[in-house]
């Protein structure tokens, strides 16, 4: 797959914030640490599930870090990690399959998403030592390595999608089924290919440019976890997990008599990590909450999609069949309550009225257009030829 890297805004981010990285590291004068290899060296297949963590740990402020990198002068990405990046980028392009919806063109959209919701973030005016700044954005804006993992979980979030839910993977006992015990299927598969890509000799460079330290590996190997574990809405226990996250960070639940106060540090971390789920989250279905045609555009694809499945003898229901209820109750129940959840965590000002605004939007104008519109996808995509063959990952 040949890609022109100047049609992908988001691309550009992606080269700026993994600057910030290596700045970040020139700061701290970091090096290589020997470490680093034997520890990229113990990850195993099939794990990434009993990795995700209730509270990520992002880095302390840290005002005499911050003098210093004020003092170094501007760097530049050498070279060999440009072009280490770009390849990485057309290695995980090739990886994605020609799925209607779950495709390289959709994880474009997601993370171009997920680097403008944090160019949204409204940090407070501050002079002097930022420490208020890292606290308002609970860590989040004083580090590159959060900011670049965010944008790096997007970009490979639905590596090797095969077109189906993890149910039906697990109903057609898929080899990638087995090797995640039936839990979880897609996600931890997209995380650990695109691991072990990274962990390429031939992208030693740009792995040096991301983490110099045990601390910095691990905190970004947590990271991508946990942002595209998050994007598992459909499994029950971790939906549920996220939301008790929720609760615990923002809503003031649980029996405070008996829960046991957290340290200031405790609280921003625990803060951050729901924040950047609920990032990667809005992301994912970001099209519900941006234009009508933007959000018909992906609906009838994502439609398509299901609809081959159907065809293919895959699934057992008619994706038309409940296609306009369902898209109602998803706005309802989900695409609504996750617009205020950006709003109430408090750090993208007003930007997240206009997701609230877009996605109450498009359910009113779908409830009065939606019958309509499932009409004419079958009548588009009930008749087309049906690919004959499809092939379960090993």
């Amino acid at each position: 797959m040949l890609l022109d890297m100047d049609t992908f805004p988001w691309y550009h981010q992606l080269e700026q914030d993994i600057l910030k990285v290596k700045y970040a590291v020139m700061s701290a004068f970091g090096q290589v640490e020997r470490g680093i290899r034997s520890l990229e060296a113990t990850r195993q297949v099939g794990h990434v599930l009993k990795e995700v963590t209730e509270i990520l740990s992002l880095p302390t402020f840290d005002a005499e870090a911050a003098a210093r990198q004020e003092a170094f002068s501007p760097v530049t990405l050498d070279m060999k990690v440009m072009e280490q990046l770009e390849a990485y980028i057309h290695a995980i392009a090739a990886l994605y399959r020609n799925n209607a919806f779950h495709n390289f063109e959709h994880v474009s959209h997601v993370t171009m998403s997920v680097t403008k919701l944090f160019s949204r973030i409204v940090a407070p005016e501050v002079s002097g030592e930022d420490r208020t700044l890292h606290d308002h954005t609970y860590g989040i804006t004083s580090d590159p390595l959060t900011q670049f993992a965010a944008a790096f979980a997007a970009l490979i979030h639905d590596l090797d999608h095969q077109g189906v839910t993890n149910s039906t993977l697990i109903e057609e006992n898929s080899p990638i089924a087995a090797v995640y015990n039936n839990k979880s299927v897609a996600e931890p598969n997209s995380v650990n290919m695109a691991w072990s890509l990274l962990l390429d000799d031939s992208f030693t460079d740009l792995r040096n440019c991301i983490y110099t330290t045990p601390t910095e590996y691990n905190q970004f190997r947590q990271l991508i976890v946990n942002m595209v574990m998050a994007t598992d809405i459909m499994d029950k226990s971790l939906s549920q997990a996220c939301k008790d996250r929720w609760v615990k960070a923002f809503s003031g639940g649980g029996d405070s008599s008996n829960e046991i106060r957290e340290d200031l540090e405790q609280q921003i971390n625990r803060k951050a990590t729901i924040v950047l789920e609920h990032v990667i989250q809005a992301s994912d279905v970001s099209h519900t909450m941006q234009h009508w045609h933007i959000y018909c555009k992906w609906n009838a694809r994502l439609f398509e999609e299901m609809m081959v499945a159907y065809r293919q003898g895959r699934t057992q229901k008619n994706p038309a069949d409940l296609w306009y209820e369902g898209e109602i109750s998803f706005f309802d129940f989900y695409i609504i309550p996750l617009a205020k959840k950006l709003k109430e965590c408090g750090v993208f000002g007003v930007s997240s009225d206009e997701y609230l605004n877009y996605a109450k939007t498009n359910r009113k104008e779908w409830e009065a257009k939606g019958r309509e519109v499932v009409a004419e996808m079958v009548a588009r995509f009930g008749t087309l030829p049906v690919p004959t063959a499809y092939h379960l990952s090993s």
